[in-house]
């Protein structure tokens, strides 16, 4: 009887050991991901298709970066350059496309100069985003007087 209770210790210790090592992963892979820079979730969705995916968006100085949410990939899985994107009004995503973790999120129909693609943003999200593309990058036309 007692192996069988070390055996169920080791595996249970074993389990521990492992979801932690995964959260301590996932947790220095967002904090190296942010870089200091603004980080949000966010819903990615290529331009034909009806599948969402969540991820996570960085503002850098000059392109907004795509992250999947898991996984253990540094680099972005999408990069679009700030002079280049173009975002159309939001809509409220319907019922039907609402993320669980993107409550009362917007739908924002986006183009590059090589494709067109949708982002599910929450209200302050699209703001942040829609200020930054906005805005000239740091060292943009600084000397115009």
């Amino acid at each position: 009887m007692p192996s069988v209770l070390v055996s169920t210790e080791i595996v249970i210790g074993t389990l521990l050991v492992i979801a932690l090592l995964a959260l301590g992963a996932t947790y220095l892979r967002r904090r190296y991901i942010a870089g200091g820079q603004p980080l949000t979730l966010c819903g990615y969705r290529a331009g034909g298709s009806d599948r969402w995916h969540l991820g996570l968006m960085r503002l850098g100085d000059d392109a907004l970066e795509w992250f999947t949410l898991g996984g253990v990939s540094l680099r972005p899985k999408r990069r679009w350059q700030r002079q280049a994107l173009l975002l159309e009004a939001p809509r409220l995503l319907s019922a039907e496309e609402a993320l669980a973790l993107l409550p009362d999120a917007y739908a924002v129909i986006c183009t590059d100069r090589i494709d067109t693609f949708e982002l599910a943003l929450q209200g302050p999200d699209y703001t942040a985003v829609r200020s930054w593309q906005e805005a000239a990058p740091p060292g943009y036309n600084v000397n115009v007087a």
